[in-house]
């Protein structure tokens, strides 16, 4: 997967998530962080995220994002997840449980009603805005949550690339035209990593920095 993402420094009801939440869907988002992994380390790391921060995590789904930031923050540091799904921030707890981490929580609601009476240093969020019918309107409630100087870090997805990729390739192409409508369709924006530059603008605040970076190869792992 081609993704997009965007730092910067400083509703409308979620419709159900539409690739589910079942068990093969859980399953998949876990091979699917651990093929990412690497590429929002590197992104949370140039944003600044680090020791003693307090972070909000948009979408945790297994968190695997959550544990992530959670070993950048270190012990000292706080990470507050936001999850729509019971069953899912079920899962994530008892993936954190077996890690032995101790700086992260859950909060089961909607990411675009989140409450909170302290402020956080960074909100962080992965493959979470494409789902969202308003990303603007979260995005704004979302950063006054955000102390002054303190930073959004977004990462989505770009799947147009990959038609491009595999041009030459019919079964791939076919493939990704059927999964790329059937996202369109279920209101789903695969393209949201194009959008990104925009929707911070619209947000009211500054251009964000953006990279664009793919995992490349044929291993197992990636190929499933």
């Amino acid at each position: 997967m081609l993704t997009t993402s965007a730092t910067i420094a400083t509703i409308q009801t979620v419709p159900d998530y539409a690739l589910g939440y079942t068990d093969a869907e859980q399953e998949r988002l876990i091979r699917q962080a651990a093929i990412i992994a690497p590429i929002t380390e590197r992104l949370f790391r140039e944003a600044g995220i680090g020791s003693g921060h307090r972070v909000l995590d948009l979408g945790s789904g297994m968190g695997d994002v959550a544990m992530l930031v959670a070993r950048l923050v270190g012990p000292l540091g706080e990470v507050v997840g936001i999850e729509r799904d019971a069953n899912s921030i079920a899962r994530a707890r008892a993936r954190i449980e077996a890690t032995g981490l101790c700086n992260v929580s859950f909060i089961q609601g909607d990411v675009g009603e989140i409450a909170s009476d302290q402020l956080f240093d960074a909100a962080v969020g992965r493959l979470i805005l494409q789902f969202l019918p308003d990303p603007i309107g979260v995005l704004r409630s979302v950063y006054r949550l955000v102390r002054p100087g303190g930073v959004l870090v977004f990462q989505e997805p770009l799947l147009a690339s990959l038609f491009a990729l595999g041009a030459r390739l019919p079964l791939w192409s076919q493939v990704h035209r059927v999964i790329r409508e059937t996202f369109l369709r279920c209101g789903v924006n695969p393209e949201t990593g194009l959008t990104l530059h925009r929707i911070f603008q619209d947000v009211g605040l500054p251009a964000p920095i953006m990279h664009l970076e793919m995992p490349l190869g044929s291993d197992a792992d990636l190929v499933r």
